[in-house]
């Protein structure tokens, strides 16, 4: 059987409703995750594992019918040092059960996980949700088809905005592309879904914020640092400083493996929140999403 690829089914199934862009002042804010509604988030309060169940049920929409499924969704907290203004991202995988297209049952497999999935606070309760994932799903035999998803983008609502008690995240008529299939695959799909976490997560801040030094030169957005404060804002990385922002604690002279804004690290994974990986070698592009810092 072929896999029907869903970039949104699988990106969109986690509500977080909570991150923060492109901030570049001194205290610029970051997203954290918290049980509590609070601002700045304790340490004790931070939602480290997050659990996740669809709205009725998630849909995709094609010329052969509505394939229709409950979602489950478990995933962690990746993010646990973020440069300001960078996506906070979960690590996690789907389940997903009772599927049916029209009268006849379905079953959907999550493949090629767990997948990451990051959020982009717009505003006041609000987020944009995006990622990638990989579903096979097989209907009675006669469905055989590979939609490819990219570019889908969920809107996130936490506890203060939802019509959900405890928040909800919805993808609306997103469009999904044929990548393989017979005659049945239509050349595009819609999807329609929306989540609610089991327990309530609130959008807040982390408590602590760092300046780094990099330990490479032109990393950094800014071209001075001291102890909690970083200077003279560079908005195309010349410098070699960098603001850092996390519910963790840390003295001087630590080291920290960043989670960059954007790629432009020379590191591709983070083993530990001390240690970076996988470091680019000289004369290729820096094109990682991580970067190692010194704690001033």
């Amino acid at each position: 059987m072929k896999a029907i690829k869903m970039i949104g089914l699988a990106a969109l199934a986690a509500l977080m409703a909570m991150a923060f862009a492109g901030a570049t002042s001194a205290m610029a804010e970051s997203t954290e995750l918290c049980s509590v509604d609070e601002t700045p988030c304790a340490e004790g309060n931070v939602v480290t594992h997050v659990h996740e169940t669809s709205v009725g049920k998630a849909k995709l929409l094609s010329s052969v019918g509505t394939t229709e499924c409950n979602v489950l969704y478990l995933g962690e907290d990746i993010s646990e040092v973020m440069e300001a203004g960078a996506p906070l991202a979960l690590s996690g995988s789907f389940t997903y059960t009772e599927c049916t297209l029209g009268g006849s049952s379905c079953t959907a497999t999550e493949e090629n996980g767990p997948g990451e999935i990051e959020v982009l606070r717009e505003g006041h309760e609000k987020a944009k949700v995006t990622g990638e994932g990989l579903v096979h799903l097989v209907c009675s035999g006669f469905i055989d088809c590979s939609y490819t998803g990219t570019g889908l983008v969920g809107t996130a609502k936490g506890p203060l905005l939802s019509t959900q008690k405890n928040g909800e995240v919805t993808l609306s008529e997103q469009t999904t592309n044929k990548e393989a299939g017979g005659f049945l695959c239509s050349k595009t799909a819609k999807l329609d879904i929306t989540t609610t976490p089991l327990s309530a997560t609130y959008v807040s801040t982390p408590a602590n914020h760092y300046c780094v030094r990099y330990e490479h030169v032109e990393s950094g957005f800014y071209l001075k640092g001291r102890a909690g404060e970083c200077e003279e804002a560079d908005a195309t990385r010349l410098g070699q400083y960098g603001l850092v922002l996390t519910s963790l604690q840390f003295n001087a002279n630590e080291f920290i493996c960043v989670k960059l804004r954007n790629r432009t690290g020379l590191y591709l994974l983070r083993a530990s929140k001390h240690v970076c990986e996988n470091d680019i070698k000289a004369g290729n592009p820096k094109n990682g999403r991580y970067e190692l810092g010194t704690v001033l």
